[in-house]
């Protein structure tokens, strides 16, 4: 069995990640459901900040992530589920 490179590993589980889908994480929305509700979300919370200057500020997105959980009950959503649907 041939092994797998750590880069190579890391790729395909980041590219991985892209790929979700809501219900593993306890989401009753299909991923296109989950995606516009994010992107609700964060329309109302953030009018004049792109996806991108919340990721420059760390905290305002855990924040973000915190308060969508909290709100939606979505409490197995991690992080990086939340904030991809969003990109």
């Amino acid at each position: 069995m041939a092994a797998v490179s750590q880069a190579a590993f890391y790729q395909e589980f980041l590219m991985a990640r892209g790929k979700f889908d809501p219900h593993d994480f306890g989401v009753p929305l299909t991923r296109e459901a989950f995606t516009d509700l994010m992107c609700d979300e964060f329309n109302a919370a953030y009018r004049s900040w792109s996806i991108d200057e919340l990721l420059l500020h760390p905290q305002s997105a855990s924040r973000f992530c915190e308060d969508v959980r909290r709100k939606h009950h979505f409490y197995d959503a991690p992080d990086d589920i939340i904030l991809r649907a969003i990109m």
